[in-house]
């Protein structure tokens, strides 16, 4: 009956290559290796000080690249953040994890924010100028927004020499550059411009594609707040990304063709076909994903153990982080209660990872079933019965085998033969199943009959089928007392049925009585009734049904 489960989780990363113009130089002064965990913690500790954070210093180098390309005036700190999502363990990266971003001196500089939970250190690159006599590598050249601009625009059939020359000339690197040192052609969409061989200024070729580059493209908040209602959908469709990208300037022209548009966990990535003739590179964005909308059982099943009484946040926060897309999730994106019965987790407003709310039930096995009040349909009382017909079963346990075998499929909460005795006595037709007293899944019992004119079914009496005596009906009728102290009288004299020596006025809902006539003795003037009726209680755990005392005609 044990099962063994295995959970695996998974991640994705992508990354962009490009080819430095300069090294990069790196802050020496941060941590000396990033796969050490923080504060490693105790042997079976669970606490989310034990994430990784990412070393700015120690990037990858092809994330040390693209970041080089940014080493111009007017960098964002968007585009920074562009760039380092496609490093391993900053897929989820925010802004506010970068304390500056700055190009002074002509030097990139990238500060992490100390309180960040994803990356540590600074990232420092000098851009060096060319000295006036230096020969220019045109294919390891940095151009600065402006030349890139202009550049572009004559990305076109016959491209005009001079303005690409103009074009050139706003990098002060291009100073001594005239129209002899290079020559000018468009193929493909891509304006190349070769140096001539016996320039003495430049050397090698530069390439500008015509194509808007999807990796420079910043989306603003309502683009953002749009593509996450569309990826909410149980099913969105590509062309409704592409009409909500083409409300930005730059992807005016942007067409569901010229993209393949994928969703990962919590990224979606929209691609550039090699056939658009408009567009290039790829454009990520990591949206928030609804709680209950990426729950599965064995997650489910882990966050039982914190159904509970203050439950631990950061043992929550552990077990989604291995729902693949959430690593990175912290207690702050969280909130997390306990009430009836149910553990729920609720995103916070500031969480750029999840939204929406998820309820897990207390795990039912540590919830007891109570036998007295659970009601059985005819199929599973039947079943049951069939224990009466166990042959040569002297001890019982044939027939509790088959009666574990039956309550294990109705209750599936993992039921062992050792929560409930059971008690057969084949000459009355009857079987008592009772929960044992070190039971953590069982309380209480029930008695079943196979005689259907047994009173006792399911633990409780059925009203309906108790046989009385006809001494006890005259008392009754006669003795009982209507009005406001009808359900005391009626518990009085029901005591003296043997099945109802325990029975209360909280387990009688409703009398009515019907008045026969009167009688009077000592000076006493008492009401007679010729019919009560007695309807139990539906929360009673001793009556059932509804009992008819009257008086018999004659």
């Amino acid at each position: 009956m044990k099962r063994n489960k295995l959970l695996l989780s998974f991640g994705s990363l992508s990354v962009f290559s490009a080819i430095p113009f300069i090294a990069a130089k790196c802050d020496d002064t941060s941590e000396k290796d990033n796969k050490t965990p923080i504060n490693p913690g105790n042997p079976g500790e669970t606490t989310e000080n034990q994430v990784v954070k990412v070393e700015l210093g120690k990037l990858g180098e092809k994330t040390k690249e693209e970041l080089n390309k940014l080493a111009k005036d007017g960098v964002t700190k968007a585009q920074v953040v562009t760039v380092l999502k496609t490093e391993k363990g900053l897929e989820n990266l925010t802004e506010s994890d970068l304390a500056k971003v700055e190009f002074k001196d002509n030097k990139l500089t990238i500060e992490a924010n100390k309180e960040s939970k994803l990356v540590s250190g600074t990232y420092e690159y000098s851009a060096q100028k060319q000295t006036p006599d230096a020969v220019i590598d045109l294919s390891k050249v940095q151009l600065n927004g402006e030349t890139k601009k202009l550049l572009k625009a004559e990305a076109k059939e016959k491209p005009d020499k001079t303005k690409v020359l103009a074009a050139l000339k706003k990098d002060d690197n291009f100073a001594k550059l005239t129209e002899s040192d290079f020559e000018v052609l468009f193929k493909d969409s891509t304006l190349t411009v070769k140096a001539t061989a016996g320039s003495k200024v430049i050397k090698g070729e530069l390439s500008i594609s015509n194509k808007t580059e999807l990796d420079n493209i910043t989306l603003t908040k309502e683009i953002k707040e749009k593509l996450q209602t569309e990826l909410s959908k149980k099913d969105f469709k590509p062309e409704d990304i592409v009409n909500v990208l083409k409300k930005l300037p730059e992807l005016k022209d942007l067409d569901a063709k010229d993209v393949e548009i994928k969703k990962e966990s919590n990224k979606l990535t929209i691609a550039a076909k090699s056939t658009s003739a408009k567009f290039t590179g790829t454009l990520n964005f990591v949206f928030k994903v609804m709680l209950n909308a990426i729950m599965t059982e064995d997650i489910k099943k882990e966050l039982q153990s914190e159904a509970k009484d203050k439950p631990n946040t950061s043992n929550v926060v552990n077990i989604l982080k291995k729902i693949p897309g959430l690593v990175t999730l912290k207690t702050d994106d969280v909130k997390v209660e306990f009430g009836t019965g149910k553990l729920v987790i609720s995103a916070s407003e500031t969480s750029d990872l999840i939204m929406g709310t998820v309820s897990i039930e207390k795990n039912s096995a540590s919830i007891k079933i109570n036998l007295s009040t659970y009601n059985l349909d005819e199929k599973t009382k039947m079943s049951l019965l069939e224990s009466l017909n166990e042959q040569n079963d002297e001890e019982n346990d044939s027939s509790k085998t088959s009666v574990w075998f039956t309550l294990n499929s109705l209750f599936k909460n993992g039921l062992e033969e050792t929560d409930f005795d059971l008690e057969i006595d084949k000459n009355n037709g009857t079987i008592t199943i009772t929960a044992s007293k070190d039971s953590k899944r069982l309380e209480g019992k029930f008695t079943l009959s196979k005689n259907p004119g047994n009173a006792v079914q399911n633990g409780k009496v059925d009203l309906s089928k108790l046989k009385l005596d006809e001494s006890f009906v005259k008392e009754f009728l006669e003795e009982f007392e209507d009005g406001n102290f009808a359900s005391l009288s009626a518990v009085k004299l029901l005591k003296k049925v043997k099945e109802l020596e325990k029975i209360t006025k909280d387990d009688i809902e409703k009398i009515e009585a019907e008045k026969d006539g009167t009688t009077s003795a000592n000076g006493l003037v008492q009401d007679i009734y010729k019919k009560v009726t007695i309807k139990a209680s539906a929360s009673s755990k001793l009556i059932s049904g509804t009992l008819a005392i009257e008086k018999k005609v004659k």
